[in-house]
């Protein structure tokens, strides 16, 4: 099955959606129910923080919803690459986890731009140095290069973690699939989708030596406002 066909994702959206909203809100029916019901008062603490959570819950799913909704011309506008790039790394640029991470930047021309949705190319390159960040297990390096050929961006993300076992290779991206304590199984099934909306490729495969390289391609943007 394609996952990325947009059909498909339109459909795995509403299924996701509609698997989690409806326990959340039989839970809820029932914490309330309780609630009412239980006059001591004991527990009422408990009932409120279960309520919360669960409107949590209710939020994720609504953003997931609207993150998958195609992106319209009036939301797109002139990106420049390494300047957005920049500006996660810096949010990783600090000691993580007691880690200690370097991060290298190469970009042949600063003014690389390409034309989209600002929010969502942010979170495609946040989760990918995320994931980069907490496969490596306490000392590495992650580099980036960005270089444009003709019309075409090419973005490459290196990191010298621990890579993905042989056996699981063909199953990342795949929605749902993780091998993260508490993953979702969404982040790169997502960011491929954003890509593709923007009209690039996203591929991420295991280095010759160690650790992970995503590349990323994208068209350039010859527009000047």
């Amino acid at each position: 099955m394609d996952f990325y066909n947009k059909q498909n994702f339109e459909q795995l959206t509403a299924e996701f959606a509609h698997e989690v909203k409806n326990p959340v809100s039989l839970i809820k029916a029932n914490i309330e129910y309780m609630q009412t019901s239980d006059t001591s008062g004991l527990y009422e603490k408990n009932y409120g923080i279960i309520k919360k959570e669960l409107q949590k819950i209710n939020n994720v799913v609504m953003e997931f919803i609207k993150l998958t909704k195609p992106i319209s011309n009036s939301e797109k506008e002139i990106i420049f690459i390494y300047d957005l790039i920049s500006e996660v790394i810096e949010e990783f640029n600090t000691p993580y986890e007691g880690k200690d991470i370097k991060f290298e930047l190469i970009c042949s021309d600063e003014d690389i731009k390409i034309f989209g949705e600002y929010s969502k190319i942010c979170i495609v390159f946040f989760n990918i140095y995320k994931n980069a960040v907490e496969a490596i297990k306490d000392k590495g390096i992650i580099k980036t290069s960005i270089s444009k050929e003709n019309s075409e961006i090419t973005i490459k993300i290196i990191d010298n973690g621990i890579g993905i076992a042989a056996e699981l290779e063909e199953e990342i991206g795949t929605p749902f699939f993780t091998t993260k304590v508490g993953g979702s199984g969404l982040g790169i099934s997502i960011c491929k989708k954003i890509i593709e909306e923007h009209n690039g490729t996203f591929n991420i495969f295991n280095n010759i030596k160690q650790g992970c390289t995503v590349e990323i391609m994208l068209t350039a943007c010859n527009k000047t406002e």
